[in-house]
């Protein structure tokens, strides 16, 4: 559904800021940088694993602040990683069943490109 007037979706901003705010950028040494996310809201994050080259990868959140992690685990296999950080009350990622989502229903990636913090694609 739309809104007629400029296409707008309601609340689309609002849902975008939130999940904005749930991403992170990883700095793990070497150059370049990866995405992650809030996935509890007492420090724990998770990110892709090849994108945590360090034991000691850098977290900056949404607004600035920066933490020293720790790699809590690491599965290659699966290219998953999880992060720990010393902090509270942070914005976590809601969890939701991939397999109640239907063709053609709106789907949002946002993550950190090359440094470029809270890029959005929709599709």
């Amino acid at each position: 559904m739309t809104n007629g007037a400029n296409g707008a979706i309601p609340g689309f901003g609002e849902i975008a800021e939130l999940l904005r705010r749930s991403t992170v950028l990883i700095h793990s040494g070497g150059r370049g940088s990866g995405s992650g996310v809030i996935w509890s809201s007492n420090g724990s994050l998770v990110t892709n694993a090849h994108v945590v080259r360090s034991t000691r990868p850098t977290v900056q959140l949404w607004d600035g602040r920066e933490f020293e992690a720790s790699v809590y685990s690491r599965d290659a296999l699966r290219d998953l990683a999880q992060l720990r950080i010393n902090a509270r009350d942070l914005p976590a990622a809601t969890a939701a069943d991939s397999s109640q989502l239907r063709p053609g229903e709106l789907a949002i990636a946002i993550g950190n490109p090359m440094g470029f913090v809270g890029a959005l694609a929709t599709g």
